[in-house]
C-alpha cells in the first residue's frame, strides 16, 4: 500500500521544506503540502502516515488521525507550548510539539526528522546523544552515586561549557537543568521490589545508591547546541508528570519581570518538569515504563539567554513497550 505525508501550512515556502525533512523521515514518501487538509483530503497519493501542522489546525488533525487511526502526528507552534499542552494532554495521541520561534524560517530540520521517524518507525533503534548532534561533538559522561557526586557533575557540567565559549548565564542554565534532573533519577525515580519509592519522601538526604540505581549523565555540544542527557534505570515517569508540570509551572509565573527562572531551591515543589521545559530550546522523554527514562534538553548556545523570554520551548513524549519478558516479579 502507497503512503504520503501531509503538511498543512500557509507559508508554502516553509511548508515545501518541512514537507522534504518529513518525508526524508518516512524513506522518502511523497510529501503533500497544502493550506488546508480539506484541499487534498480525498485526492491523497497513498494513506497518510505523518501529519504536520500548526496547533490552530488541531481540529483539523483529531479528524483525520480517527480518518486514519494509524496515522501519527507533529505539532508546531510559535507560541507558549504551556497553552498547547492544555489542548492536548487529554488526547494520549498527541505527544510531540515542535516550537517553531519567530528567528528561525521553519521548525528545526534535526528535530522535526528525529520526531518523524520516531513516531512512524516504532522499531527504529533509540539515538544516541551524539547522533543528535554535528559530527564531531564533544560527550562526557557522568555516573554520580550521592549527593556530592550530583553537586560535583552539576558545577563541572557549567565550568566544561564556560571553558568552551559558552556565555556563563547559559552554562549556568544547563548546571540549574543537571541538578534538578538528577534529583528526579536519584531521588524520584529509585524503587524498591515492591515498587515503593526509595528516597523521594526527602530530597535533603544524603543518598548513596546501590550500583543498579545509578542514573547516567551525558554532556554533549557541538559548538552552537548544548544538549543534556540523564538516564535512569526505572522507567517510572508518566507522561502526566511532564504535562501537569508544566502547566503547574506556568500558572505559577506572574506577568511582571518577564519569562520565569529556574528555581534553584530544589525544594521538590511539583514544578521541577516545568522549569526544565522552559529553560529548554526542546525537551524531550523517552521512557520505557519500568525499564528506563530518558530526558534529553537542547539549548542554543547562540542565543542569549535574555532573549529566550517568551520564546516556546519544542516538547515530545516517546512511550515504548518493552520487549515481552514474561511476567515480574
Amino acid at each position: 500500500m502507497s503512503t504520503c505525508v501531509v503538511v498543512i501550512e500557509r507559508n508554502r515556502v516553509a511548508g515545501q521544506r518541512i514537507g522534504r525533512a518529513l518525508s526524508a523521515a518516512c524513506g522518502a514518501v511523497p510529501a503533500v503540502v497544502a493550506d488546508t487538509l480539506a484541499e487534498v483530503v480525498e485526492d491523497l497519493p497513498g494513506t497518510p502516515v505523518l501529519l504536520g501542522c500548526d496547533v490552530a489546525d488541531l481540529p483539523a488533525a483529531k479528524a483525520a488521525m480517527d480518518r486514519w487511526p494509524g496515522m501519527q502526528v507533529v505539532l508546531w507552534t510559535t507560541a507558549d507550548v504551556a497553552g498547547v499542552v492544555e489542548q492536548i494532554r487529554d488526547d494520549r495521541r498527541l505527544r510531540c510539539v515542535a516550537a517553531w520561534p519567530s528567528f528561525l524560517s521553519m521548525p528545526r530540520p534535526w528535530e522535526l526528522l528525529f520526531v518523524a521517524r520516531r513516531l512512524t518507525d516504532p522499531m527504529v533503534s533509540v539515538p544516541k546523544l551524539a547522533d543528535l548532534l554535528a559530527f564531531g561533538a564533544h560527550i562526557s559522561r557522568w555516573r554520580p552515586r550521592t549527593a556530592d557526586d550530583r553537586d560535583r557533575a552539576t558545577e563541572e557540567v557549567s565550568a566544561l561549557l564556560v571553558r568552551s565559549g559558552v556565555a556563563a548565564r547559559a552554562a549556568d542554565r544547563a548546571g540549574e537543568v543537571v541538578h534538578e534532573l538528577l534529583m528526579n533519577a536519584m531521588y524520584d525515580a529509585p524503587v524498591d521490589g515492591w515498587g515503593q519509592a526509595r528516597y523521594a519522601a526527602d530530597r535533603r538526604q544524603d543518598v548513596i545508591l546501590d550500583e543498579a540505581e545509578i542514573p547516567t549523565l551525558r554532556l554533549g555540544f557541538d559548538g552552537v547546541t548544548v544538549a543534556l542527557e540523564v538516564h535512569d534505570p526505572f522507567g517510572r515517569l508518566r507522561d502526566e508528570h511532564v504535562l501537569d508540570g508544566i502547566v503547574r509551572y506556568a500558572n505559577n509565573q506572574t506577568p511582571v519581570g518577564g519569562a520565569p527562572t529556574l528555581d534553584t531551591s530544589h525544594g521538590g515543589a511539583g514544578l521541577g518538569m516545568g522549569q526544565i521545559h522552559a529553560a529548554s530550546m526542546v525537551f524531550v522523554s523517552e521512557v520505557r515504563p519500568l525499564e528506563s527514562t530518558r530526558m534529553l534538553w537542547f539549548f542554543d548556545a547562540d542565543v542569549n539567554v535574555r532573549d529566550t523570554r517568551g520564546m516556546p520551548s519544542s516538547l515530545h513524549l516517546f512511550r515504548t513497550d518493552p520487549p515481552d519478558r514474561g511476567s515480574r516479579p
